[in-house]
This record gives structure tokens, sequence and C-alpha cells, in this order.
């Protein structure tokens, strides 16, 4: 004999309808203030700038050739008028920079310091055109100067920012020496960071 069967319960025509969260304006605010405050800032890293990378100039100033065969120079010449060359070109130099960089201060305290000495390969120098030129050796001088100068500076302008830095950290080299031999030994390769004390054991071994 068969039971009637149950009947089963109605299924809700509707689900729950749970009450809405009202959002404000202000709320989302907050929230976005929240959020961006928990977000760290970048940090900004400022490179230092670049370390000197030595001289600022090439060392070795070539001394022109004499113009005739019949004039002669000795090895112990050429050593002599090849430092006179390096100390006029470090003094070209040091002008190029102080003209560019505008530290004409370091270039007069310069000068003030070492300006015998300067003046003596200065002599050695205008000696030497004299003698391979005559009375156009004058002309010819200053036109080797002024294309030394000019190389210098087209030099300088190829480092760019860094000219500048170069030729304080030169300055700052050249002042701290204590003697014109010392200075003799500095126009060498021995970049602007060598320390004094070192060129100065350089000059006393140099023949």
């Amino acid at each position: 004999m068969l039971t009637p069967a149950r009947a089963l319960p109605a299924f809700p025509t509707k689900l729950r309808e749970f009450p809405r969260r009202k959002t404000t304006t202000a709320a989302l605010l907050a929230l976005l203030a929240v959020a961006s405050c928990s977000k760290p800032k970048p940090v900004v890293v400022i490179a230092p700038p670049p370390a000197p990378v030595g001289h600022i100039y090439a060392t070795l100033v070539p001394v022109p050739a004499p113009s005739h065969d019949w004039i002669k120079v000795t090895p112990a010449q050429e050593l002599v008028l090849q430092q006179a060359f390096n100390i006029i070109g470090l003094k070209s130099a040091l002008m190029v920079g102080a003209l560019t960089c505008g530290q004409q201060n370091s270039y007069d305290s310069f000068m003030m310091k070492f300006q015998p000495h300067i003046l003596a390969e200065q002599h050695v120098m205008d000696g030497y055109f004299h003698r391979i030129d005559g009375y156009a050796g004058q002309h010819k001088e200053d036109s080797f100067v002024t294309e030394l100068a000019n190389n210098q500076s087209v030099d300088g302008i190829a480092q760019g920012s860094l000219f500048c830095l170069n030729n304080g950290a030169e300055f700052s080299a050249v002042m701290a020496l204590p003697t014109p031999q010392t200075l003799d030994a500095f126009v060498t390769d021995k970049p602007p960071a060598a320390a004094p004390n070192e060129l100065a054991a350089s000059a006393k071994t140099a023949p």
C-alpha cells in the first residue's frame, strides 16, 4: 500500500537581500589616501661627481725640429728643451682652464708661486726659436703657443663637465708642490692625485 508523498516546502522565489553599504565620496578619498601612504616613495639617489681622470693635457709637448740641417741639438740640450716646453705646456693648459672655468685666482696663485722658474723656462723656449729661425723665430713661437692653447681648449671641450673638475684638481696638485724641481717632475705622466712626497722623490732620482 503506497503512502501519500509529503509535500515539499515551497522554494523561495527571491534570495535574501542583504542591506547594501552606502559608499560615500569622502570614504573613497580616505581609502585612496591610506593606499597612497602605504606605498614607499621612490628614493632619489644623486650620483657623486666623477673623479678626476688625470692630467687635462698632453704632458709631453712636441719640440719643433730645427728648420735647417746644420742646426744640431745634442741629447743633453734636448732634455733641457723638452723640460722647458713641458712647463710652458702646463702653464698654457692651466691658463685655458682658468679662462674656461672661472679659476683666474688659482692661476694667479700658481704664477706667483712659480713665476721665476716659469720665466726661466720661457727664456729657454725663446732662445730655441730664435736659434732655429732667427728673426722669424718670434713669429714662429707665437704661432706655436697659440696652436698649443687652441688644441688644449679643444681637448677640454671634449671632456664636457669633467674638464673643470680636472682643472681644479690640477691646480690643487700644483699648488701642493713645494719646489720647482717637483714641478718639473709633475709635468710627466703623474696624475694630479699623486702625493707631493712621491713627486719629490721622483725629482730627486731624476738625472
